[in-house]
């Protein structure tokens, strides 16, 4: 039962936890009062508000405390979505191999689950790595195939969003429109504020790329004032970076500044490096263009220091990643041995109970030969014997049936009930040819044992008369 809650609430959580993110600023994911599904349900809200609002350094502390939560549940499902979310928090600080480690062994255990759309979820994400590694072949394939597995808008949202920007990075501008177009799923921003502003920066983007400038401000100016009302800190860097572009490339270099500024402001409030380094970029053109070298070479400096921040942070993220990796190593080696102790435990209760039930088997065959047990002590010791010997014969098949209906109480109760119907008139007919084979085996024995007593006292006479004459 506890596996089958799990699960619902784990694909709940999931197509739910981007509609619904909100900051735990009550740290209730702490409250240990609460159910361990219900503050891993708390955690990935939080994760995803902090996604939202840029804040990677805390949403890769809450991925690190949610792996730790997710490792004593174990089961797939939820350990899919924690490797899924240590993987996601590490895509700030752009290390491709951990996080793509992470994504495949979330894969894995979505496989295990059987969870299509965990698993799409996972497709899209790899896609999404190999995207920012510029191979657009493999991302593609990834993306297309997340697709199979879609199951919400939300996932369609991301999955367009990204091949439009992939479209344009390969220079098809109007394959780029499609996506974009087909991204823009939702009617109302509070049902998604972070897709629905995705979508408005895509369509800006690709309406700039085909040269439709006034439809392209007009998409990007929306997502920015969704942002600015619902805050979310991502999109709105990004838009405003590229309506600075737009000024640039218009000649209107003095807006172009203004705007670059607002961006460069917005991308300190996320905690992660890379929309900073755009904003810092497009300052340095505009500047240039304006003919202002002192501040073109004050930024020219700026993007420099942001690139060397972002290697020393790449650096001491993969010592944190190692330390990490180890700590998670140590957890599942002891998670290992206390399920290597519990299976060798288990194996040696079944061991007693098969002993108990030969031995006791093998006393059967032994009493029912000898006159001292009577024949209804004979056949209430089989019974007990048969009854013993069909419980187990269940207890040794339940964790098979667990498996192979991975751990569904619906298919369980099905494979149980269907097991019990063929158990349960074997039974009778061996109680029944048991019962009598033992019962008439002592009657026999007991007979012949009374016949002999028999003969042996009608000899005794004759042996006391015969001496008598002599």
């Amino acid at each position: 039962m506890v596996l089958f809650i799990s699960g619902t609430l784990a694909m709940a959580g999931f197509a739910q936890a981007r509609r619904n993110a909100v900051l735990d600023t009550l740290d209730a994911r702490y409250d240990k009062s609460k159910s361990l599904l219900e503050r891993l349900d708390i955690m990935a809200q939080h994760n995803e508000a902090l996604f939202a609002q840029g804040r990677y350094v805390e949403r890769e502390a809450n991925a690190k405390e949610f792996m730790e939560i997710a490792q004593q549940v174990g089961t797939d499902s939820v350990m899919a979505r924690a490797y899924g979310f240590l993987a996601a928090s590490g895509e700030s600080a752009r290390r491709s191999s951990s996080t793509l480690k992470y994504y495949l062994l979330a894969r894995g255990y979505a496989l295990a689950a059987k969870d299509s759309m965990r698993l799409g979820f996972m497709d899209k994400q790899i896609g999404v790595l190999y995207k920012e590694m510029k191979d657009y072949p493999t991302a593609i394939q990834y993306l297309k195939r997340s697709q199979i597995a879609e199951g919400d808008p939300g996932q369609l949202n991301r999955v367009s969003c990204h091949m439009s920007e992939i479209m344009l990075a390969i220079g098809k501008p109007d394959s780029a429109l499609y996506y974009a177009q087909r991204s823009n799923v939702f009617i109302k921003p509070e049902d998604d504020p972070y897709g629905y502003a995705r979508s408005q920066l895509v369509l800006g983007k690709a309406y700039a790329a085909l040269g439709e400038r006034d439809q392209s401000d007009a998409f990007l100016r929306r997502c920015v004032a969704i942002c600015d009302s619902l805050d979310v800190v991502l999109p709105m860097t990004q838009a405003l970076t590229a309506q600075a572009k737009a000024f640039l490339a218009a000649g209107r270099a003095s807006e172009a500044i203004n705007t670059g500024k607002r961006s460069m402001a917005v991308a300190k409030r996320a905690s992660g490096l890379g929309n900073d380094i755009e904003a810092a970029n497009v300052l340095w053109s505009a500047y240039r263009a304006a003919g202002n070298s002192d501040s073109a070479l004050v930024y020219s400096v700026l993007v420099s220091q942001l690139k060397d921040s972002l290697t020393v942070m790449f650096d001491r993220a993969n010592m944190e990643d190692l330390i990490f990796d180890q700590k998670l190593k140590d957890r599942e080696e002891a998670r290992s041995a206390r399920e290597a102790e519990t299976t060798r435990s288990r194996n040696i209760q079944f061991g007693i109970i098969a002993l108990i039930v030969i031995t006791l088997g093998i006393f059967l065959l032994i009493f029912s030969r000898t006159a001292v047990v009577g024949a209804k002590a004979i056949k209430n010791l089989s019974l007990i014997a048969l009854l013993l010997f069909f419980e187990f014969i269940n207890l040794l098949l339940h964790p098979f049936l667990d498996r192979i209906t991975n751990h569904s109480p619906i298919l369980m109760l099905l494979a149980m009930a269907a097991i019990a119907g063929l158990l349960i008139p074997l039974h009778h007919r061996m109680e029944k040819l048991i019962t009598n084979m033992l019962v008439s085996k002592n009657n026999r024995v007991r007979l012949e044992a009374a016949r002999r007593t028999i003969e042996e006292l009608e000899a005794r006479p004759q042996d006391k008369n015969s001496t008598l004459k002599e």
